[in-house]
């Protein structure tokens, strides 16, 4: 029975160490915000996320009318969480600015996104929660976080079928 006991924690440790693993990151908020028309051109852009973020792996850029690069930028090395993006903007011309990002957490997983905002803009900005245009993320699973889990999963069903092997003789 001991030996059960001991295989079933071993299971249960190993899928508590895999969870952590399923996390993704995600966008919580940026500066200029999603669907926000400025009367004030912004000198920078900084969009912070919900998770470390790989520096080699992680960048934006920012579009004007006429898709014109305006600018762009990276992860701010100097946030101890290293979860911010920030760059310089250059804007001049009234319209509607479109930033589209790339970005892969330190566990590997990857989204691309992207949102728009207006300076002096006269036409609608693009909602930011449609499902249409730069202002959908999309993410994918990276596959070493699939490969964890499904190994943490035949550990656990291997070590239910030996605890009721044990269990029965």
């Amino acid at each position: 029975m001991r030996k059960v006991g001991a295989l079933l924690a071993a299971a249960l440790i190993t899928l508590a160490w895999a969870a952590p693993a399923s996390a993704h990151v995600g966008l919580v908020t940026s500066s200029p915000g999603a669907g926000t028309n400025l009367s004030t051109a912004p000198p920078e852009v900084s969009i912070t996320f919900d998770d470390e973020l790989d520096p080699d792996l992680s960048s934006f850029r920012v579009t004007g009318p006429g898709s014109i690069e305006v600018g762009g930028g990276e992860v701010d090395l100097t946030v101890a969480d290293r979860n911010v993006m920030i760059g310089p903007i250059t804007i001049t011309t009234p319209g509607i600015y479109t930033v589209t990002y790339k970005v892969a957490g330190v566990d590997g997983h990857r989204l691309e996104g992207g949102f728009s905002f207006g300076y002096q803009a006269t036409t609608p900005i693009p909602d930011p929660t449609s499902e249409e245009g730069p202002d959908t993320a999309m993410s994918e699973p990276h596959p070493r976080i699939s490969l964890i889990l499904l190994g943490a999963l035949l550990l656990l069903a291997s070590t239910t079928i030996l605890a009721w092997r044990l269990e029965r003789s």
